[in-house]
């Protein structure tokens, strides 16, 4: 004799994940059924003989449990099933088939809403959050009266630590993808380099260009070209709730050919001439002619008297006199 038994779980989900995330969750099946504790073996097999024609083209798996029957481990053992899978465009719908004419049918959708979201009416008798997202399991089963305590103690058991699992998968794809979208090159500023000048025909990000310095009311509103200019950097024009362009204090000390913020545009026909890169001029070597130092002859030399070498080492004798230049020495050898 079976017994229908009908429940709903609700659980919350914290802030920082989204619909989205816990969607795609629901739609891998093979994710699915590995989060469950239960399983110990699957496999994609054909539908089986007994699937109705409505659950014939639906994904079908074969499942294996280990179930224990006593507390303590003291009886346990392993179940074979069959499931299939279909996925809804807020979740996902299984159907098992299990021995002893247990018959199993699950909902997960996801429900609630997010921060700038139109709030959905909430269910009455549920306690379902009235903010923020939760994950919903509706359950339609069919078991023998005598197992069905069982049944669904075990199956509320495994599911809540389904749902754990499920939430922290969550929370490791939302940081995941919160990071590449901070690596990602669209959220990158431009930095201009000296190689290529100071400009460059990559896009930039207009979060990088500060306001001129101006005073403007809450209506003014801010226009930025999708192109750099020729300058190197985008086109930047406040404007008031009547159109007329803000200017800053210094704009009307400058030429009137500057004033027309309308006609102000960084091309060939503007007053202000195209940006030329800065050539460094050629610098020519330095050329002399090679003049060798100054170099007195040896004749030169004995003209104005040089006294020769100098003797600098101190043991050797003094140099003596010459005849020619003592007149008593030659007396003395005349006579």
């Amino acid at each position: 004799m079976s017994k229908r038994t009908v429940y709903t779980s609700i659980t919350p989900l914290p802030a920082g994940i989204t619909r989205e995330t816990v969607v795609e969750t629901l739609h891998d099946h093979l994710e699915m059924i590995d989060l469950n504790p239960l399983v110990i073996k699957r496999f994609q097999c054909k539908p089986p003989g007994f699937a109705n024609a409505e659950e014939y083209h639906c994904i079908w798996y074969q499942l294996t449990d280990k179930v224990q029957y006593l507390p303590g481990g003291l009886a346990k053992g392993n179940v074979t099933y069959h499931g299939c899978f279909h996925d809804l465009s807020n979740g996902l719908q299984t159907h098992v088939y299990a021995p002893l004419g247990l018959d199993i049918k699950e909902k997960w959708t996801v429900g609630g809403n997010l921060p700038g979201e139109p709030r959905e009416p909430v269910e009455m008798g549920l306690g379902a959050p009235k903010d923020g997202l939760y994950l919903r399991e509706d359950v339609d089963m069919r078991s023998n009266f005598m197992t069905t305590s069982f049944v669904k103690r075990t199956l509320k058991k495994a599911h809540e630590k389904l749902v754990d699992r499920m939430i922290e998968r969550a929370h490791l794809v939302e940081t995941r993808n919160y990071n590449e979208k901070l690596r990602s090159p669209a959220n990158s500023t431009y930095s201009p380099s000296l190689s290529d000048g100071g400009h460059s025909n990559h896009h930039y990000s207009t979060q990088s260009v500060p306001p001129p310095l101006s005073s403007h009311s809450e209506d003014d509103t801010l226009s930025i070209s999708s192109g750099p200019t020729s300058y190197g950097s985008p086109r930047v024009s406040y404007q008031t709730a009547d159109g007329k362009p803000i200017v800053s204090p210094t704009w009307s000390n400058m030429d009137p050919a500057f004033q027309d913020a309308s006609s102000f545009r960084h091309s060939s026909q503007s007053p202000v001439p195209p940006y030329q890169p800065y050539q460094q001029p050629c610098q020519q070597p330095y050329q002399q002619s090679y003049q060798p130092a100054y170099q007195p002859s040896i004749a030169e030399l004995q003209a104005n008297h040089y006294p020769g070498p100098r003797i600098t080492n101190p043991h050797t004798y003094p140099r003596q006199k010459s005849n020619e230049s003592n007149p008593t020495r030659i007396a003395e050898l005349e006579g």
